[in-house]
């Protein structure tokens, strides 16, 4: 993964789930993970900080937080995600059909040592609402994101398992160290896409380069590194950190033949039949992928795989657009009808 994808934003720790059903106890440089939330220190939010302009794909006006999270590793990532339903065992629950039973959409951590001590330390300042600054990562068909290989949790992330070998484990969930009025209805995640939440670099800019001051391929190998001691040379300027965000609204604006380059024309726009087959998207890297059928794109779309302002469109003769403007309201996605514009594309956007 490039350290390009996804995008900063800010987050309560208590309403992003883990995706494994179980965690060790410590880091892999030995310090534990209860003694990694103790080190965990927090700061005030800082509106418009350093001239950031707000972006037009995150939420306005004023985070409803109270204080920002400054751990000692770099921001988790974390991905919106519909979870399959699992059994004790790890087995997936089916449907009479034979289809595998899907939880509800929800934030989930990629990194979940991390998101541990980040929970606890959130809970333990209630009734203070806390964020993060999180790196939110978009999956859809075609991208690849090792971690989600080992998306096996069992609870739907509500809860994790701490210990080293099975059997030898103690269950654990943030509302143990919080105080007894805490409850899971008041820590709902504010939004479900990237575009929904807050831009960590309007708002909380020191945070930001904190959480983006180490390499993430370097963090990954080590996993816990505190990033106050990292050199200077890593901690890249606060305006340059704020946009570390790939433009992929950008380039679809580009390929539909917005204002972003003239040279690609929109010619004709307008409601038409859900073609068969022919239906491309860009994925988070920049690729052009497909065409697939109709039916694969239904089922996709049936678990959640498409994001509101991914690159789509249903014939490589269209323009891209987002998903959400392909199908006007009170239209079923891959059903019915879709909204076509005409335009000439080059086969890589951006």
């Amino acid at each position: 993964m490039s350290e390009e994808e996804g995008k900063w934003r800010l987050l309560n720790p208590l309403s992003i789930r883990f995706s494994q059903p179980r965690i060790a106890p410590h880091y892999r440089d030995g310090h534990l993970i209860d003694e990694t939330a103790a080190e965990v220190s927090d700061m005030p939010l800082e509106e418009g900080g350093a001239s950031v302009a707000n972006p037009t794909d995150a939420a306005s006006g004023a985070p409803p937080y109270d204080v920002v999270l400054v751990p000692p590793f770099p921001g988790i990532r974390v991905i919106s995600w519909l979870p399959k339903i699992r059994r004790p065992d790890g087995e997936a629950e089916r449907d009479e059909h034979g289809d595998q039973k899907l939880g509800k959409r929800a934030w989930f951590a990629l990194d979940n040592r991390r998101l541990h001590s980040l929970q606890c330390a959130a809970a333990k300042r209630w009734p203070k609402r806390c964020c993060a600054v999180v790196r939110c990562i978009e999956e859809v068909p075609g991208s690849t994101i090792r971690e989600l290989r080992k998306f096996r949790t069992t609870t739907e992330g509500r809860c994790v398992d701490i210990g080293v070998r099975v059997g030898e484990t103690q269950n654990w969930s943030w509302k143990e160290v919080a105080p007894p009025a805490a409850s899971e209805a008041q820590m709902e995640a504010e939004g479900l896409f990237a575009e929904d939440l807050w831009d960590a670099g309007q708002w909380a800019p020191r945070a930001l380069v904190q959480a983006s001051g180490c390499d993430p391929a370097e963090w990954n190998a080590a996993e816990k590194e505190p990033a106050v001691t990292a050199p200077a040379q890593a901690i890249r300027p606060v305006a340059a950190a704020a946009t570390v965000a790939r433009p992929v609204a950008a380039a679809a604006t580009v390929a539909r033949g917005g204002s972003g380059d003239s040279s690609y024309p929109s010619r004709r726009s307008g409601l038409s039949g859900c073609p068969g087959t022919g239906w491309q998207y860009v994925d988070p890297s920049n690729n052009v992928q497909g065409p697939f059928p109709l039916a694969k794109m239904r089922l996709w779309h049936q678990h959640g795989f498409f994001y509101p302002k991914l690159p789509m469109r249903c014939d490589p003769s269209d323009a891209f657009m987002p998903f959400s403007e392909l199908f006007p309201e009170g239209v079923e996605p891959f059903r019915d009808f879709v909204l076509r514009r005409e335009g000439t594309e080059p086969h890589r956007v951006g």
